[in-house]
């Protein structure tokens, strides 16, 4: 071939090169992400503020449209989606996972982790490691955090809770994954799955007597207009792992990549604040209304629970939960 040809089949290779890398810089791709909990809280707020970030960063090439509330279904159908591709991204609760992946019911033991900050040093060290290999080798999932501070879980009911013995015969709803339901049983209560949207219905109608979760939550499913009691059990420092399916994960470049991972953990640290400072004004707020505040006897429920951890499906967990605690 003439040097004048190949000259020529060289400049028309180069220019389709330069049209394609132009128009792919041109593309913008729109991410969904779900979450189960109400508008306005501080987990809602975090996804929104992860949405802003990811849009604003790119330029505008990625967008994300949040789906909050439970609008795409509840966890266990977010994580299901995540699994077939049919959604993108999801901020749930990290114990929900235990229905999909047996060593995830750790994050459901409870006073595994001491305080927020246990939690986060656990989950984003060898632990954190551990069970974003496992997920993603069973289900397909990829951990993106697994360390947004969901808050620290209480107990409400239609009755004083000061001791287990309290919770004989109390139907408790509970998230519906298998260890919330041993744990709860081996306090005396009688756990009851109630889908989180249905919860003040729930409540009110006596189809349960009592539930637990962090007070922004309560707040946010309105349970003090319903739960007369709040129990300060601290029972449980609840994580989210906000997560993406591996169809979203195969299509994004190095570079979108690393811009999601970093704006998630940003909007996780303005979460994790938002959770912080509402937990405090939330407790005299709830008082001011009305709800009567128990101090229970903390030490009582921690014994109640001790063996759970070497008993639960022959002891599957206890290493797991063993190395939580070793965490300093």
């Amino acid at each position: 071939m003439k040097s004048s040809a190949k000259a020529a089949i060289t400049a028309m290779l180069a220019t389709t090169l330069l049209a394609g890398g132009s128009a792919w810089a041109q593309q913008t791709m729109t991410l969904r992400i779900g979450q189960n909990i109400a508008v306005g809280t501080p987990l809602d707020l975090g996804v929104k503020r992860f949405a802003k970030l990811v849009e604003e960063r790119s330029g505008g090439k990625i967008k994300v449209q949040d789906y909050p509330a439970g609008q795409l279904g509840n966890e266990q159908q977010m994580i299901e989606g995540m699994q077939i591709g049919t959604l993108d991204m999801a901020a749930i609760t990290g114990s929900t996972y235990g229905n999909v992946l047996p060593q995830a019911n750790v994050l459901g033991m409870l006073y595994a982790f001491r305080d927020p900050a246990h939690m986060r040093k656990a989950l984003e060290g060898p632990v954190g490691d551990e069970l974003a290999d496992a997920l993603l080798e069973k289900t397909g999932i990829h951990i993106i955090s697994s360390s947004w501070y969901y808050g620290t879980r209480q107990l409400t009911s239609n009755k004083p809770v000061k001791t287990p013995a309290d919770l004989e015969g109390m139907k408790l709803r509970v998230v519906p994954v298998p260890i919330f339901e041993a744990y709860w049983r081996a306090m005396g209560a009688t756990p009851t799955p109630v889908d989180f949207k249905d919860l003040f219905t729930a409540l009110q109608t006596h189809v349960v007597d009592a539930q637990e979760n962090p007070l922004a939550t309560m707040k946010g499913a309105g349970v003090h207009l319903v739960n007369k009691y709040l129990s300060l059990t601290d029972h449980l420092v609840s994580n989210v792992i906000v997560g993406m399916s591996d169809d979203l994960y195969g299509r994004l470049s190095p570079e979108q990549l690393d811009l999601i991972k970093t704006a998630v953990r940003d909007a996780g640290v303005y979460q994790d604040q938002l959770v912080l400072d509402s937990e405090t004004e939330l407790l005299a707020e709830l008082k001011a209304g009305g709800m009567t505040v128990v101090q229970p006897d903390k030490a009582a429920f921690r014994e109640k629970v001790k063996d759970v951890p070497n008993t639960f499906e022959g002891g599957l967990l206890a290493d797991l939960y063993n190395k939580i605690q070793a965490v300093e």
